[in-house]
Parts: structure tokens; sequence; C-alpha cells
């Protein structure tokens, strides 16, 4: 009996080892680099992990002999360093098989090589049919679709209510702010001129009338074109710098620091000094994004009710425009995932980001990052006040061109307004050097006007 066990016992192992097991399934490594760098944009990564752990239930279904495990990181440093580890990794053949930028980078990666197109995958995969068409729009260039999209946001213009309280304003005359800046009735002046009257009543202290960000960033192409600028010439493909709305908005932004709304040293590269103020209900007007209520809500007034200490205190807008009756705008930076060029699993890693571009895992992202939604569908499962009541702020959203050349074109604004708020140059000598570096550095791809 005992021998019929023992013979029974050993042909279970040889069978084992004769057949092509499932248990033996090959692991493949999807190596995935992502950035916030908010915190609570950690989906971007962790919704991959989920998807696989979907996509692996499939591929058993299927028999494929394959399972994904996905490996990597999600950065919350900053953009700069981030993008200098892409760059290296690329350019020595060790990059990741999917990398998450801004969509706008489709320009510049695919011109370096960096990443493939997509065109010829994406119908192969239902779960993209539902992206909002606008979307893959801002992953396209030179006709091609170069990255998946894995978010959107708005840009808004925040004000302090509770501020504007004590500045006399009534709770209609709040409400009705929003629709004003809308219309185009309250423009950069008057937020300007509340602000001023916000210090000399010193409802704020000097400095904290108009925050904007402090470092540099896809925001200041908002803001140069708010006054009225624009940036790209569709019918030449180049990039464009316009002297008389850059020097408007110059002047804007010096007026703003002689009387004392604006911080002489705004751009201080210290997100801390940015959030503190605000948060604790010291800044009166500032730019923002809509993934930045996130993170007040989590980090930074969390033991002071989180998100109902901010609608009790925080109201939003479009940004303004320069002149009355003009349009309002945001700006949109859209994410997306791209498939690097040197993966050697590019048809695997881009079925895993078709398992990512779901409803609820989209949806899980927006509700926790404040980040507004890539599919059409997601807009039915998400209850988010918040992004219900940002959602109209698309109406005035605009995207940054894509170009290979933007990045010289953002240095060269960013290092004039540095030069306007320091003091170091007038506004009319800091449009000069702006207009004096591109033609430098982007050459033949700018048009000055």
């Amino acid at each position: 009996m005992k021998s019929r066990w023992l013979i029974a016992a050993w042909l279970v192992v040889l069978v084992a080892y004769a057949l092509p097991p499932a248990a033996a399934q090959q692991v493949v490594v999807i190596k995935a680099w992502t950035i916030g760098p908010d915190n609570p944009s950690v989906t971007r990564f962790n919704n991959l992990q989920t998807a696989a752990e979907r996509l692996n239930a499939d591929l058993r279904r299927e028999g494929a002999g394959v399972q994904v495990k996905v490996e990597g990181f999600f950065d919350t440093t900053n953009w700069d360093s981030y993008l200098r580890r892409v760059l290296l990794a690329s350019q020595t053949g060790d990059a990741p098989d999917i990398m998450q930028g801004n969509a706008s980078l489709a320009a510049t990666w695919s011109t370096a090589g960096f990443v493939i197109s997509l065109d010829e995958r994406i119908p192969g995969f239902p779960q993209f049919k539902d992206v909002v068409p606008a979307l893959w729009d801002a992953a396209r260039y030179k006709g091609k679709i170069w990255g998946i999209p894995q978010d959107t946001e708005a840009r808004p213009l925040y004000f302090n209510k509770t501020l504007l309280r004590k500045l006399g304003w009534t709770d209609p005359q709040i409400a009705e702010l929003p629709g004003r800046i809308s219309s185009g009735e309250f423009t950069w002046d008057d937020v300007l001129a509340t602000a001023r009257e916000a210090v000399q009543k010193r409802v704020v202290d000097a400095g904290k009338g108009y925050y904007h960000r402090p470092l540099n960033g896809p925001d200041f192409v908002q803001w140069y074109r708010s006054f009225g600028g624009r940036d790209y010439d569709a019918a030449s493909g180049k990039l464009v710098f316009n002297k008389a709305a850059a020097l408007r908005y110059f002047q804007f932004l010096r007026t703003g620091v002689e009387q004392g709304v604006i911080e002489r040293d705004r751009l201080n590269n210290d997100w801390n000094r940015f959030h503190q103020p605000i948060s604790d209900g010291k800044v009166l007007f500032w730019s923002g994004g809509t993934w930045n209520w996130a993170e007040w809500a989590q980090q930074w007034v969390n033991d002071r009710g989180g998100e109902d200490y901010l609608f009790a205190n925080f109201g939003y807008a479009p940004h303004p425009a320069y002149r009355k009756g003009g349009k309002p705008i945001t700006l949109s930076n859209p994410q997306a995932y791209f498939v690097s060029a040197a993966s050697k699993n590019k048809d695997l890693a881009l079925r895993l980001l078709a398992y990512t571009t779901v409803p609820d895992l989209d949806a899980k992202h927006a509700v926790g990052s404040a980040h507004l939604p890539v599919l059409r569908a997601t807009a039915r499962l998400v209850n988010n006040r918040f992004l219900k009541e940002v959602s109209y702020l698309l109406n005035y959203t605009t995207f940054a061109p894509a170009h290979p050349d933007l990045s010289k074109w953002q240095d060269a604004v960013f290092r004039g307004v540095s030069a306007v708020e320091s003091g170091q140059a007038t506004p009319e000598q800091a449009v000069d050097l702006v207009a004096g570096e591109m033609q430098r550095t982007i050459r033949d791809q700018i048009i000055v006007e």
C-alpha cells in the first residue's frame, strides 16, 4: 500500500515537470517611471500596479504563459531632476518601458527618438475609445500620437473669501466673482487694485496680495497669454514671442511689486513658502492648479477640517483677461504615459496602459489627486463637489504648444519675470532681454513680433 502511494507521488512530480505548467510562467518586468511631484498623484504609479493584476488574470485565462510585474518609482522631488534622469537613461539605452510626463513632451522626446508613435497600436484597444478627443491632440506632434493621456487639470485663480469679507465684500459679491471674471468684467487690473487695497488696509501683509508659483513652469505660458500674447504660429510651426503682450505682463508684475502686492523674491524655489501662507489664510489671490486642492486638504489643513475648511475659505475662477470684455484663460497641462523606444516589451507595455485607462482607475486618480479625468465615462462615476465645480474651467483652457524648443522659450520668459520682479531690469529692458535670448537659443524657430 505504501509503495503504491510513493509511486503515485513520484508520478505527480514527473508529470509536473513534464508539462509546460501555467505556474512556471515567464515573469516580464515592466519598468515605469512616474512623477507628481505632488504626493496625492501617487496613483500615476499605483494604478499601473492595479492594472497589472487585472492584466495578469486575463493572461492566465488566455494561457499566455506570461505574467507582468510593474517596477519603478513615483518621484516627489521636482520636474528638473526627474527629466534629467529620463534624459540620461534614454541616452544610455537604460530607459524604462513606460515614462510619464507632460503630454507636450511628445515633441521633445519623439524628436530625440526616446519614444515610439502609437497611432497604429491604439485602435487595437477599446479602452482608448472613450478618451476625451482633445487630449489626444495634446499628445500629438507632426501628425502622430506619442502618448496615452493620463490626466488633465485646470489652473485656477484662487481667492480667499474670508479676507474679501474683511475687505468689506458681501457674500453675494464674493459668490459673483467667478462669473465677473468669466464675463471679462473683472480683469487683472481689478485683481491688482483689490490686492493693493487689502495691503493698504492691512487685511494682508505686504507681498501677500497675489502669489504665483515660486519656480519655473508652464504656468508662465498661461499668464503671458492672458495679457494677449501668442506663443505658436501654426502656419510655420514656429514659436512666437509678442513683445507688446510681454511688456503688459511684465508691467503688471513690476507694478505689483512696487505697490507691495507681490513679493520681490516670489521666485524663491520654496513650495513651502507658497503653500503655508495660503493654507494659513494669509494670501488674498493666488494662481495654482486643481491638484493643489488635494494637497491642501490632505497635507496642509487636514487638522482644520480638510475640504470643509477649503470650501469655507477658498474660491476659484479662471484667470482674468487684461482688458474689459476679454476672454479669461486657464491652462491644462495633460499628463501622458509614453512607451520607450528602448523597451523590449512595447506591446505588453501598451496593453498595460490600456488596462490602466479604465473608468474606475481614472476616477480613483481624479478624486484622490484633484485632477480632471481623461475618460468621458468617468464623469458619471465621480461624485466629487470640487471636481464638478471646476470642470467648467475647461471651457477656457489652452494647452502649451508642442514644440521641441518650448523649454527654451519658457526659460527665457522665466528669466524675464525674475529680472522684473527682483528689480534687476525694467519691464522694457526685460522684454528686449527675453527676445534676444530667444533669438540666440531658438534661432530660426522663433518669430519675434
